[in-house]
C-alpha cells in the first residue's frame, strides 16, 4: 500500500515539476509540449486510480485473511476435539 502511495506521489511530483502558468504554456505550446501535458495529466489520473485500486485490494485481502483465520481456528478446534475423543477411547480400552 505504501509503495502505491509513494509511486503515485512521485508521478504526481513529476507531472507538477514541468508546470508553468497555464496561459503562458498554452500560448507557446507546440505539439510535443501538448502531448507531454496530456501524458502528465494521464499519469496523475492513473496514480489516483492506482491508489484507489490498491486500497480496495487491501480491504479484500484483509477480509479474506480474516475468513481464512476463522476457518483455520474452527479446523484446529475440530482436531483438538478429535484428539480428546481418541484419548478417551484409548483410556476406556485400558484395563483398570
Amino acid at each position: 500500500m505504501q509503495q502505491h502511495i509513494i509511486i503515485g506521489a512521485a508521478l504526481l511530483g513529476l507531472a507538477l515539476a514541468g508546470c508553468h502558468k497555464e496561459e503562458e504554456k498554452r500560448l507557446n505550446e507546440g505539439p510535443a509540449e501538448r502531448a507531454g501535458r496530456e501524458i502528465d495529466q494521464a499519469t496523475a489520473k492513473a496514480a489516483v486510480e492506482l491508489d484507489k485500486a490498491a486500497t480496495h485490494a487491501e480491504r479484500n485481502i484483509n477480509k479474506a485473511a480474516e475468513v481464512i483465520g476463522e476457518k483455520l481456528e474452527k479446523a484446529g478446534e475440530k482436531v483438538q476435539e478429535s484428539a480428546r475423543e481418541a484419548r478417551a477411547e484409548e483410556e476406556a480400552k485400558k484395563p483398570k
